[in-house]
């Protein structure tokens, strides 16, 4: 997936739209913006409602996520006795064609593993009719912001397990306007998802006909009043609603339960515009039995941006579907299969980069001729130097006849030549051992006192140990020493003075070796 990007996750809700934009950076995911558009009381088309609102708050369009709704998505969950998901893209749709009233080419088909081990998968499957999804498709496409990727409306809200503590097994409740879309999940992972067709609109409506209310001033109650009170005994037709909400989570935990096995569920997290009545969590948590509240704060890191932009319980759908277009995803469903998918239109970037194309071939001519023109000067060269080689072999092996790879003849002969002066004791100056022995009897003045007590000669080095009446005995002899060349590295050192009778010891240290400097 590429960086430094944004991915906008556009919220389609009967009420408003809602949308959450994130910049994917090298570093993470920032929030760039939070925008919502109520929907107006006309029925306009939602492409020019799409248009204005993108229009509005010129928000990106480059990479669009947005959902199908969830009560137009049908799921299945199927067991397979294999991992491999070349063989499950095959299984899938031969397992759901079973049991499906109509033709599989009518619908389109995604699916994710959702459990299993190496040998065993559980996969959750999610269907869609081809002509909703190719409808949805078509007006946004008119709006001018065709989605990359076309979620289950459902199973994307796993997707807040990114910035939010949604630990645990846990049912996600988004009681919305004209609906409740509720995801399982367990260990951060979508589980499964449903979709009811109530809502907020629903308890508008129950509390203008408990109280004869107009649906205005209904839902002015609604938003301003304490409907529940403090016994958490809303009117009739509005408890009958709530009610209803209670038993659908109820219902869906034990249609789940045995792909739950041990674990139990740890919390009911509700969010969405209904969400924000006043103690429905704790009406919730009464009648289902489980610990319920509101969306909470995000983690630290995206607080400050999340918050700053708006209700992260208004916006939590916008963001499970702009946290989907980044790397940091949870969920993989896209509708966009098939001939829905994605198709880059080459055609602009073939006039804009024309010229550039020309360039980039010219250069790659340009490299080429280099190429060949460096290899045919370093050919000259290399032949140059095997003629210079061959030579010198013939000036230094007299009579000798220059093989094939020259280079490595004369490196033989030098080798060999060494190898031959060790064994032969040839020191600098081409002496013998013996040359150095006499040699260093010559350098020392007759009138000199001294008396050696070592000496060695270790390779191109000579150690001695000698004995002297005095100081200027040594300055004497180093001098006299240094007059011979290969004598001339002679240095004098650790003098010593011999308690008994004064006489000085002193090292002598020669090197035979070339001064390279």
């Amino acid at each position: 997936m590429a960086i430094l990007r944004n991915a906008l996750g556009l919220d389609l809700g009967s009420h408003s739209l809602k949308a959450v934009e994130f910049q994917q950076g090298l570093r993470g995911i920032d929030v760039v913006a939070m925008r919502t558009l109520p929907r107006p009381a006309e029925d306009l088309p939602l492409s020019a409602l799409v248009r204005h609102f993108l229009s509005m708050h010129k928000l990106s369009t480059d990479h669009v996520v947005t959902a199908l709704r969830g009560d137009r998505i049908s799921s299945r969950h199927l067991s397979f006795p294999f991992a491999d998901r070349r063989r499950l893209n095959q299984g899938v749709p031969f397992a759901i064609e079973e049991d499906l009233p109509f033709d599989l080419e009518e619908v389109v088909i995604d699916w994710d593993v959702v459990g299993g081990n190496r040998n065993h998968s559980e996969v959750l499957a999610a269907i869609a009719s081809r002509s909703e999804v190719s409808a949805l498709l078509e007006q946004l496409d008119q709006a001018g912001c065709a989605p990359r990727i076309l979620e289950a409306e459902g199973l994307v809200l796993a997707n807040l397990g990114v910035v939010f503590d949604l630990a645990g097994t846990r049912i996600l409740a988004d009681i919305g306007h004209a609906k409740t879309t509720l995801c399982l999940m367990k260990d951060g992972r979508a589980v499964a998802s449903r979709t009811i067709g109530i809502g907020g609109q629903h308890l508008t409506e129950a509390l203008a006909a408990d109280r004869g209310l107009s649906l205005a001033d209904a839902e002015r109650a609604k938003c301003e009043e304490d409907l529940l009170g403090e016994t958490l005994s809303p009117p009739p037709q509005a408890t009958k609603v709530l009610d209803r909400i209670a038993r659908e989570i109820v219902r869906t935990i034990a249609t789940h339960e045995q792909r739950l096995g041990s674990a139990s569920v740890d919390e009911v997290t509700i969010f969405g515009g209904t969400a924000l009545l006043q103690r429905l969590d704790s009406f919730l948590a009464e009648r289902t039995g489980l610990a319920t509240a509101r969306l909470g704060l995000p983690r630290q890191g995206y607080g400050e941006s999340l918050v700053a932009g708006g209700p992260p319980i208004l916006y939590a759908p916008a963001i499970a579907l702009g946290l989907r277009g980044t790397t940091r995803a949870k969920t993989s469903m896209n509708f966009r299969r098939d001939e829905f998918a994605v198709r880059l239109d080459l055609s602009q970037f073939r006039r804009d980069f024309r010229w550039t194309g020309w360039l980039a071939a010219a250069t790659v001519v340009l490299a080429l001729v280099g190429f060949v023109a460096t290899l045919s000067f370093e050919g000259r060269r290399a032949r140059a130097l095997e003629a210079q080689a061959a030579q010198l072999y013939s000036e230094v092996i007299s009579g000798g006849t220059p093989p094939e790879d020259t280079v490595a003849a004369l490196s033989a002969q030098v080798r060999e030549a060494n190898d031959r002066a060790d064994f032969l004791g040839v020191y600098r100056g081409n002496l013998s051992a013996l040359d150095v022995l006499t040699e260093l009897s010559k350098r020392v003045p007759e009138e000199l006192e001294i008396g050696f007590e070592e000496l060695s000669i270790d390779r191109q080095t000579i150690r001695m140990r000698v004995r002297a009446e005095d100081f200027k005995a040594t300055d004497r002899l180093q001098a006299e020493l240094q007059k011979f060349a290969p004598f001339a590295a002679a240095r004098i050192g650790a003098i010593e003075t011999d308690r008994k009778t004064g006489n000085k010891r002193f090292s002598v240290t020669i090197s035979l070796q070339e001064d390279r400097g």
